[in-house]
């Protein structure tokens, strides 16, 4: 299909972006600050920490695919993705404000509440991953148009990482909770005009079957999607950077405000790069791109451990070159799952964009849940200690080692990933044109 033939409206557009915007505000916080907090603020344990977050994945572990089914099975009224949407938009921010709490009273208590509100935001933010990426879908029939809006989408991810490089020096004015309230209220703002905007205009005909145990199978029987979402996890495993990175301006620099200048300069050149996302698809193909870009990243992580942090403007200069070349290939995961998508239903006749991308939500969380988690275990593992005036030697070595080198590994299991994962833009845009012939839909 032509780049010209466009279907949605420039409002459409800014409001899907928008959407994007808020939702990423909503899950870079806790993704970044959340394992600070608790051991920071509210005096959790490392070890109740790891416990809490890996706890945690096995309720997504059910909650996120069946999630994924109740959509594809659900018609709505008012649109198949939309309904779920305008719920989010309301209860999504809610919930983030609610985990940010540090409840007065004694340990247990606390850890209950901890629990308590963790789980419902994971329940909450399914609610709204799956549908968001599964929308794009339906906004349009156009390769390039669906591309376009999830690169749009990515590009709302890296400025909701940039607004979060002022977070610290926000939260040292008004505190923990007051300054997740005011990105709770950025965030409703933002998500709230796509209600109203968007249309789905491309119905397809799913299945009306869906169980558990089809959830599985899917997953197994689509082998480009099973085979990707392996290399996804690996990257989002090892992504330690941006969690650590509080902890090394802490006690590696001796100032928690340096975050905010190690954030702001990193992420900028990732925004100048996703908008350029579509034309170096079109130049190099998803599946190069990610090879090209996670050999980089591999590289320049080593080169970042060895040149150190003693001169703070080459290691600035290293970081924002190495976090654009490490963040590309997770700009892209969306558009491997939609693909995969039209893999999944040209092999089974069965379109189920709200599964994969379920699973999708699901290898999102787990990967964020375990990179938290094995910061957690490697903190432990360094000596480093809770609340401390100084850590030792060790810990800030350790901390040093998880922000430079632990990424690197998930871009080596992805380089593998790649060589066996065959689909290209024409063959899934053949695909794409098989399964409208055969399923049919409408604008």
């Amino acid at each position: 299909m032509e780049k010209k033939a466009l279907q949605t409206s420039k409002m459409e557009r800014m409001s899907y972006t928008g959407f994007f915007l808020g939702q990423n505000i909503i899950y870079v916080l806790p993704f970044q600050f959340l394992t600070y907090f608790y051991l920071e603020f509210v005096g959790l344990t490392l070890a109740d920490t790891a416990v809490l977050l890996l706890l945690a994945k096995v309720w997504d572990a059910v909650n996120d695919p069946i999630m994924g089914a109740i959509v594809d099975k659900c018609n709505l009224k008012k649109g198949k993705f939309l309904p779920w949407l305008k719920v989010a938009t309301y209860i999504l921010p809610l919930s983030l404000f609610l985990m940010f709490i540090n409840i007065e009273g004694p340990y247990l208590l606390k850890l209950i509440y901890a629990y308590i509100t963790y789980l419902i935001f994971d329940m909450v933010y399914t609610i709204s991953d799956s549908p968001l990426f599964s929308l794009s879908t339906v906004m349009t029939s156009n390769t390039y148009e669906r591309d376009t809006l999830m690169a749009y989408g990515r590009l709302a991810a890296a400025v909701a990482a940039i607004t979060s490089a002022v977070f610290i020096s926000i939260k040292a004015n008004v505190g923990w909770t007051w300054a997740i309230g005011i990105y709770c209220l950025i965030s409703y703002i933002v998500m709230f005009p796509l209600q109203f905007t968007a249309k789905e205009r491309v119905t397809y005909h799913n299945s009306e079957d869906i169980t558990l145990l089809k959830i599985f199978r899917y997953l197994f029987r689509n082998k480009y999607l099973l085979i990707y979402f392996i290399g996804f996890l690996g990257i989002e495993i090892t992504n330690t950077l941006q969690i650590i990175a509080v902890f090394f301006a802490n006690s590696n620099l001796g100032d928690e405000s340096m975050l905010t200048v190690i954030m702001a300069v990193v992420i900028v050149p990732v925004i100048l790069t996703a908008p350029l996302l579509p034309m170096l698809i079109k130049r190099f193909g998803k599946k190069k791109l990610t090879v090209y870009c996670s050999i980089i990243a591999i590289v320049l992580s080593i080169v970042q451990y060895f040149a150190g942090y003693e001169n703070m403007i080459i290691f600035l200069v290293i970081a924002a070159v190495r976090i654009t070349f490490m963040q590309i290939p997770l700009m892209l995961y969306g558009m491997f799952t939609a693909d995969c998508i039209e893999y999944g239903a040209y092999l089974t006749g069965e379109r189920t964009a709200s599964m994969a991308f379920s699973l999708q939500t699901f290898m999102t969380k787990l990967g964020g849940a375990l990179a938290n988690t094995l910061c957690v275990v490697l903190l432990a593992f360094f000596g480093y200690v809770e609340k401390a005036q100084q850590q030792v030697t060790s810990a800030l070595e350790g901390i040093w080692i998880i922000f430079s080198i632990v990424p690197c590994f998930g871009y080596v299991v992805m380089l593998i990933i790649m060589s066996i994962y065959k689909l290209d833009e024409k063959e899934v845009a053949r695909m794409m044109e098989e399964n409208q012939k055969r399923q049919g839909y409408y604008e």
